[in-house]
């Protein structure tokens, strides 16, 4: 989910449980939180554990594959970010509330945050330090304008009908809900499809998933996964006919929306894991080696984008489903190694018409 949003979200759940936050006398006493600093405080610490990005600028973009949505987003460390916010909070106040005030809210915003993001197919380490692996349950795309919608809305009409604010966020929240309840059952029908697939083409070693996409959230990308290879296929699951473009009058997200088939025009792409016959060697070779070892945890559906030759020498370059929209040519966290004669692999990022070194 993106940070704005998130610090949203968490505005909208600090309203929807203030009622206590009206004692006049708990607050005077630094007991509770004025509205106007509770609200502050859910946006603030909504938005914290995506600060994990000052690693990116720290020490590149390897070091946020690895991080980020880590310790930052573990539930397993929720209660000691929700104190160590508490306490500097006190500080930004200037003793004006206990810490305690500040703890609820706090742990709260975190809490929604880290299920906001666990809701993604980006994957999350909530049970960072003691693991690292990435849990997700794919139903909502990373940018949802109507997930932010929803959020938005619900703010606007609390502003508005101030008295009754706190009975519109707990409306907004189970608004909120309920859309996340019908992107599951959205999610559940693309994995269905993916099955009924899998039985008639007797597809062996095969695992279906349903990545949730941009616009709608009709809109889904069915992978299903094999040892070789992916099949891959677009759907809305409500449209009822294709989406027909006039190229001189169509913009970027008609284009995107418009990758999306009807489930009467259902189709299938085969997509190798290695490319074609003539490179299959050669993409296993580079994709195995050790420095592509941050990638290979990375990326969850990994494919050879290309091989290609440039001044930096012989490059294989590899890309994740996750990331791809139809035929898209910038896609994000492509990565790969080249070699310019007997000298060794380097590693590269590989960004629109450019590459980036990414070796020591």
């Amino acid at each position: 989910m993106d940070t704005l949003t998130h610090g949203l979200s968490s505005v909208l759940l600090a309203r929807a449980t203030a009622s206590g936050s009206r004692d006049r006398t708990a607050i005077a006493a630094g007991r509770a939180l004025s509205l106007r600093s509770r609200l502050t405080v859910g946006f603030l610490a909504g938005i914290f554990p995506d600060s994990d990005f000052l690693v990116r600028l720290i020490d590149g973009p390897l070091s946020y594959l690895k991080h980020h949505r880590g310790i930052t987003h573990s539930v397993l460390m929720l209660p000691l970010w929700a104190g160590l916010l508490s306490l500097l909070f006190v500080l930004l106040w200037r003793g004006q509330y206990h810490w305690k005030a500040f703890y609820a809210v706090c742990a709260m915003s975190l809490g929604i945050h880290i299920f906001g993001d666990v809701i993604t197919s980006f994957g999350t380490m909530i049970l960072a330090p003691l693991s690292y692996a990435k849990f997700s349950l794919p139903s909502t795309f990373i940018i949802d304008f109507w997930f932010s919608g929803i959020i938005i809305l619900a703010l606007l009409v609390a502003w508005i009908w101030r008295r009754q604010g706190q009975q519109v966020a707990l409306v907004g929240l189970a608004t909120l809900a309920m859309y996340i309840g019908l992107q599951h059952f959205q999610a559940w029908q693309a994995r269905d499809l993916g099955r009924t697939y899998v039985q008639q083409q007797e597809l062996e070693q095969a695992e279906v998933h349903a990545l949730p996409q941009p616009l709608s959230p009709f809109n889904w990308k069915i992978v299903i996964e094999q040892p070789q290879q992916y099949h891959v296929s677009y759907v809305n699951l409500h449209r009822r006919q294709a989406i027909a473009l006039q190229e001189e009058q169509t913009g970027m997200l008609e284009r995107i929306n418009a990758i999306y088939q009807p489930l009467s025009r259902l189709s299938w792409q085969t997509l190798s894991r290695y490319g074609e016959t003539a490179a299959q060697d050669l993409a296993r070779n580079v994709w195995h080696k050790a420095m592509l070892k941050d990638i290979r945890d990375f990326m969850l559906f990994p494919a050879l984008y290309r091989i290609e030759q440039r001044e930096q020498g012989l490059c294989a370059w590899f890309q994740d489903h996750r990331f791809i929209l139809g035929d898209a040519r910038n896609v994000p966290f492509r990565f790969g190694a080249c070699r310019n004669g007997d000298n060794d692999w380097q590693l590269y990022r590989h960004q629109g018409d450019h590459i980036v070194p990414l070796s020591p």
